[in-house]
């Protein structure tokens, strides 16, 4: 086993409470990290964040959570950074769930809840170093894959992605020599899968919407133009970035295609095949020739589950309907038939007032 010298490893440390940040410096330091740089403003910590390659992240998220969340989806997108596979760490005071959901949700590669010990702090961090997620990337996340094996219903593999903080903390000479290339190879493959991602969102919306068609009976569904409209622009964004004219050209065509839409009511069927076309199109140009033929399966699969899901809440929405009408009956006859309690009341009213 490599042995573990920290302080070889730069950490850019974030925290806008001073006594805060200077008890997360403390702990890095006590774990061994030696080069630590401390900001305590956002603006200073994109800067910093865009102008250097640190091996370690830290941030706190309590104060500042909804831009600390996007500025990471910005590095792992390749917006801000050098490294978009830069190990992340969040800390929060918070223990509310559903900031903690976000704060996973974002990218980072872990999060961990205030107070918490050194000893705590370094084994988060050692499985960091040796047992980093592989990546999962679709049309609207990119980071660490946190999905349990029996819930993989996508044939999206796993990437590997570098990790500078394992290979500069063990001195891997050979992954810190080949870095350039690493991190090349890493973002071509995060590119491909995020444009297979979300051609394959535009085709299942169209597919979801031209099946209802062939399924009378079932739930309504209402065409999302707005999120065909977003998955589009950054389609076209991507292949712009991926410096594949040919293929963005295609793409524009289809924001031109969605845009005729309208609201989506009542969309002619000739212009979703021809929107499901344009995006198989645009990723075929991009992966010269490649077709999203790979994905019918999966894109299958998907279109019956939101079906399911679809039928799922019809079904619960109309039982509810049901039961609420069931008790306003109920309440109505109790008002007929009622009689004055001792206070003076009438008995229906508290079975009225459970009603609403």
């Amino acid at each position: 086993m490599a042995e573990i010298d920290y302080s070889r490893a730069s950490v850019l440390l974030f925290d806008p409470v001073h006594v805060n940040q200077r008890t997360t410096r403390y702990a890095l330091f006590e774990i061994g990290f030696r080069q630590i740089e401390c900001v305590s403003s956002l603006r200073e910590f994109k800067t910093t964040l865009a102008e250097t390659a640190p091996t370690l992240v830290v941030a706190e998220s309590s104060a500042t959570d909804a831009d600390i969340f996007n500025l990471v989806r910005s590095v792992r997108r390749g917006e801000v950074g050098v490294n978009p596979f830069s190990v992340m760490l969040l800390t929060t005071w918070s223990r509310d769930t559903g900031h903690i959901r976000k704060a996973i949700e974002c990218g980072a590669d872990d999060v961990i809840v205030r107070p918490f010990s050194t000893m705590f702090a370094e084994e988060r961090v050692k499985t960091l170093i040796k047992n980093r997620k592989d990546f999962i990337v679709t049309s609207d996340y990119i980071g660490p894959d946190r999905r349990k094996d029996a819930d993989r219903s996508s044939d999206a593999p796993p990437l590997k992605v570098p990790n500078f903080l394992q290979a500069t903390v063990e001195n891997d000479y050979e992954a810190l020599n080949d870095a350039n290339n690493w991190i090349r190879e890493a973002r071509e493959a995060v590119t491909a899968e995020r444009l297979r991602r979300l051609a394959m969102r535009i085709v299942i919306s169209v597919e979801l919407q031209m099946s209802k068609s062939s399924q009378s009976d079932g739930p309504p569904v209402r065409l999302d133009v707005n999120d065909l409209s977003r998955s589009a622009r950054e389609l076209k964004a991507q292949l712009i970035k991926a410096n594949r004219r040919e293929a963005s050209e295609v793409a524009e065509a289809l924001i031109d295609q969605i845009r005729a839409l309208g609201d989506g009511g009542n969309a002619p069927a000739s212009a979703l095949r021809l929107i499901k076309e344009l995006a198989m199109g645009a990723y075929a140009a991009f992966a010269n020739g490649d077709t999203l033929e790979r994905s019918k399966d999966e894109i299958g699969r998907t279109v019956t589950n939101l079906r399911k899901r679809l039928q799922a809440k019809a079904d619960i929405a109309q039982r509810r309907a049901e039961i609420e009408a069931e008790e306003a009956a109920r309440a109505g006859d109790a008002g007929e038939t009622g009689t004055a309690d001792d206070a003076g009341q009438d008995e229906s009213a508290g079975i009225k007032r459970a009603a609403m």
